[in-house]
């Protein structure tokens, strides 16, 4: 079975068309729904706050100064799950 000339054109011009198609769609940018914006910044807070605070408390276990590293880890854990926040809400709304 022979390829007419014509039929490798068309061939050739509909990849073509479909890879900018596809290109076009690979450089424009996601949507992000606010739904899950709210759960990766919340999510976000609460992990730095629960693993600062659980460091707390073990380092208190170990060195038997029961509340001193888990408030204070707790407060940082805190301070960086906002510093966390602020910076990816403003990476977000670079977008």
């Amino acid at each position: 079975m022979a390829f007419k000339m014509k039929d490798i054109k068309e061939l050739d011009s509909k990849i073509k068309n479909l890879s900018k198609k596809t290109k076009k769609a690979q450089s424009e940018p996601t949507s992000n729904s606010s739904l899950g914006i709210a759960m990766k910044l919340s999510s976000e807070m609460v992990a730095a706050v629960f693993v600062a605070s659980l460091i707390g408390y073990y380092l208190d276990k170990w060195l038997e100064t029961e509340p001193f590293f888990l408030i204070f880890l707790f407060f940082l854990g805190a301070i960086t799950g906002i510093l966390n926040v602020v910076r990816t809400s403003k990476m977000i709304n670079k977008e």
